[in-house]
C-alpha cells in the first residue's frame, strides 16, 4: 500500500497503481481518452494532466504510478485551463453529429465538454472533412471525422487480438485510422474496438441506429456462448427486447473483453426466435394447461410403477440450480433413473481455447457444473444413441427434453425427433422456437432464455459465477424451477378418476 494525496486529501492505494484508476476508485475524475486499463500507455490525448508537487510542469496522470508520498492536484486553474484547451484541440475537426451518433449518451467528448468546456470556440480554421461510414469489416463501421486518434483501437489489435489489423495512416490533421492495405477485419474480436472507442468513431453494424443508450437498462449476466463464462452486461429496453451485450470486467475470466460470437447470442432471447406460448401438436395453449397435461401423463406412469418408461434428455446449458431442481424432483422424488445427454465428459476433455484468447471449443456454458451435478446426485447418464435405440424399441413412452438454445444440439435433436413414434408422449422445455419446431408433435413449454435466468454456471476452469437475471420478456415463459414446481403441484392433485371414487365413497 502507498499513501498518496490528491487535492489535499490522503488516500491509501495499492503501490504501483495507475493514478487515473486510483483517483477514480476514490471518487475523483481525471479526464482521459487514450488511456485504458487493459492497454499500454500511449500518452497521446494529454487530457489527464495534473500538477505534481515538486514538479514545475504539468504531468500526465496515465503515465504516473502511485508511490508513497505522491502529491497531485487536479483542481487548480492551471490544470483546468490545460484540460479546456486540450479538449478544444480534440474538437477542432470533430463534426456535430450528436443527433445521429450512436455514442450520444456515453460519449467522452460530450461529457467532458459539459464538465470542462462550455466555452465559445476561438478556432477560425475550417474543419477538415474526412470520410464517413467507412466499412472496416463484417462487424464495424468507422467515421473518420469523429476520430480523435486516441489510438485505443490500434493498440487493441496489436496487444490483445494480436491481429495488428488497424493502424494510423498519413500525417498531421490528415491522419486517419485504417486497416492494413484496406483489407476488411475478419477476426472474432472486432466489436471490442467499438467498446473502447470514446467518441463514436467506431460503431457496431449490429447496434448502429437501433436504440438510444439512455433508454436501455442494464443487468449483469454470464455469456452462454462457450465454456469460458465471460462476464457481461445485458442492455435491454424495459425487459422486452435485448439490444446488445457488452463485456463486464473480471480479472480472472475475460478482463475487459468478449468475443463477437458471444455478443450475437443475445438474438436467441428476442421475439423472433422464442417459443412464447405453450403448444401441443402445433395448437397453442396456456402454460398452466400444458403443465396439467404433462402432470396427468406422468402421474399415470408413476402410479403404475412404470418409471422405467420415462426418459429425460438434458443439456449442459442448464444452470446449476436448474439441474438441482431436475434431479431432486425426477430422480430423488419420483425414482426416475433414465437420464440422457450428449457425451459431456468427452466435450470437457476435448475443450480448448480456439483462438488463443477467449473463445473455446466447448460451446456450452455449464459443462463442468453439469458433470459435478450428476456426480453429486449419483445420476448415471446414458448417450443419445441409447435414447434413440430405446425410442425405436418403444421402451420409453414418456420423454422429457430440456432443450438448449441456438443450434448446439441440432444433430441430437433431429435424431431424437426422427425416433419418436405416436406411442411416446414427448415434452419439450425450451426457450427456442427452432427447437420446438424440431418436435412438432411434442408438448412444448416455454422457458426463460439464458440471459433471463438467475442462477450460477461453472466454467471450464471450475469457477462458479452468478447470473443476476431479473428480466422476463414473455408472460407465459417461466424459469425451469417454476415449471417443475408447478408440475409437482399438479402431480399431487388427484386425477379425475380419483375424484369420482372419492365422491362415491
Amino acid at each position: 500500500m502507498a499513501k498518496i494525496t490528491i487535492n489535499g486529501k490522503e488516500f491509501d492505494v495499492d503501490a504501483g497503481k495507475n493514478l487515473v484508476d486510483a483517483a477514480e476508485e476514490n471518487g475523483i475524475e481525471i479526464p482521459h481518452y487514450c488511456y485504458h486499463p487493459g492497454l499500454s500507455i500511449a500518452g497521446q490525448c494529454r487530457m489527464c494532466v495534473v500538477e505534481q508537487e515538486g514538479n514545475p510542469k504539468l504531468q500526465i496522470a496515465c503515465n504516473m504510478r502511485c508511490s508513497e508520498g505522491l502529491k497531485v492536484r487536479t483542481d487548480t486553474e492551471k490544470v483546468q485551463e490545460a484540460v479546456k484547451w486540450n479538449l478544444e484541440f480534440h474538437l477542432i475537426n470533430h463534426p456535430i453529429d450528436c443527433p445521429i451518433c450512436d455514442q450520444a449518451g456515453e460519449c467522452g467528448l460530450q461529457d467532458y465538454y459539459m464538465k470542462y468546456g462550455k466555452y465559445q470556440s476561438e478556432m477560425r480554421e475550417e474543419k477538415v472533412l474526412k470520410e464517413k461510414a467507412v466499412d472496416l469489416g463484417e462487424k464495424i463501421v468507422l467515421d473518420k471525422e469523429r476520430c480523435i486518434l486516441c489510438g485505443r483501437c490500434v493498440r487493441f489489435t496489436q496487444e490483445i487480438s494480436k491481429t495488428a489489423a488497424l493502424g494510423i495512416y498519413n500525417r498531421g490533421d490528415r491522419s486517419v485510422i485504417g486497416t492494413v492495405n484496406d483489407e476488411p477485419m475478419t477476426d472474432n474480436y472486432q466489436v471490442n474496438t467499438v467498446d473502447i472507442c470514446p467518441v463514436g468513431a467506431l460503431t457496431s453494424k449490429d447496434f448502429r441506429f437501433e436504440q438510444r443508450v439512455w433508454f436501455l437498462d442494464e443487468v449483469e449476466s454470464i455469456c452462454g456462448g462457450c465454456s469460458k463464462g465471460c462476464n457481461i452486461f445485458v442492455h435491454h429496453k424495459s425487459g422486452k427486447h435485448i439490444y446488445r451485450l457488452k463485456p463486464r470486467y473480471n480479472s480472472q475470466v475475460n478482463e475487459h473483453w468478449m468475443c463477437d460470437i458471444g455478443r450475437d447470442t443475445y438474438k436467441n432471447s428476442n421475439y423472433d426466435r422464442r417459443l412464447t406460448q405453450a403448444r401441443l401438436g402445433g395448437i397453442e395453449m396456456p402454460t398452466a394447461e400444458a403443465i396439467q397435461i404433462w402432470a396427468a401423463d406422468l402421474k399415470t406412469l408413476v402410479a403404475m410403477e412404470q418409471t422405467d418408461e420415462i426418459g429425460i434428455w438434458l443439456s449442459p446449458e442448464l444452470t446449476n440450480e436448474e439441474l438441482e431442481s431436475v434431479f431432486k424432483l425426477f430422480a430423488k422424488e419420483w425414482g426416475i433413473s433414465k437420464f440422457f445427454s450428449e457425451n459431456v465428459s468427452a466435450i470437457v476433455a476435448q475443450d480448448e481455447a480456439i483462438d488463443g484468447l477467449l473463445y473455446r471449443k466447448d460451446h456450452y456454458p455449464n459443462s463442468a457444473g453439469f458433470l459435478q451435478a450428476t456426480k453429486t446426485y449419483k445420476i448415471k447418464l446414458d448417450s443419445t444413441d441409447s435414447l434413440v435405440d430405446q425410442l425405436d424399441k418403444t421402451k420409453i413412452r414418456h420423454l422429457i427434453i430440456f432443450g438448449p438454445e441456438a443450434d448446439r444440439a441440432k444433430t441430437d435433436n433431429s435424431r431424437i425427433a426422427n425416433a419418436l413414434t405416436h406411442q411416446t408422449f414427448s415434452v419439450l422445455v425450451t426457450a427456442q422456437l427452432s427447437v420446438a419446431e424440431s418436435f412438432p408433435q411434442a408438448l412444448g413449454i416455454p422457458s426463460l432464455s439464458h440471459l433471463e435466468k438467475s442462477g450460477s454456471l461453472t466454467n471450464h476452469a471450475g469457477l462458479t459465477q452468478e447470473m443476476k437475471g431479473g428480466l422476463k420478456m414473455f408472460r407465459e415463459a417461466l424459469s425451469t424451477q417454476d415449471i417443475l414446481a408447478k408440475l409437482e403441484e399438479e402431480y399431487r392433485k388427484p386425477l379425475d378418476s380419483d375424484r369420482k371414487l372419492e365422491a362415491r365413497l
